[in-house]
């Protein structure tokens, strides 16, 4: 039985020489898999605590903590145009 995959929020990081400019989507299941196949392979980011992680998760998926987001960085893609999806279990 395949378990249904949760909302997805994307963030997409855009750099440039002063400036910082996120945008933020809630994307689906087949968004998803279509991002982790496409030119720029997303990078895929479970943000749960490494119990819920290990308890199970999204395939290729990496744990960094929500809270461990800033100190992880190293763990991100170098590629700053690259897709990055952050997922969590949800609100509640």
């Amino acid at each position: 039985m395949r378990k249904s995959l949760p909302a997805m929020v994307v963030l997409s990081v855009l750099f440039s020489a002063t400036a910082v400019v996120a945008q933020y989507l809630i994307i689906g299941a087949d968004q998803i898999a279509g991002l982790m196949t496409g030119e720029k392979k997303a990078a895929l980011i479970d943000v749960r605590s490494p119990d819920e992680y290990l308890a199970g998760h999204i395939p290729g998926a990496v744990n960094i903590p929500a809270e461990r987001i800033a100190a992880e960085k190293r763990r991100l893609p170098k590629d700053k145009t690259a897709p990055l999806i952050f997922y969590c279990r949800g609100v509640g």
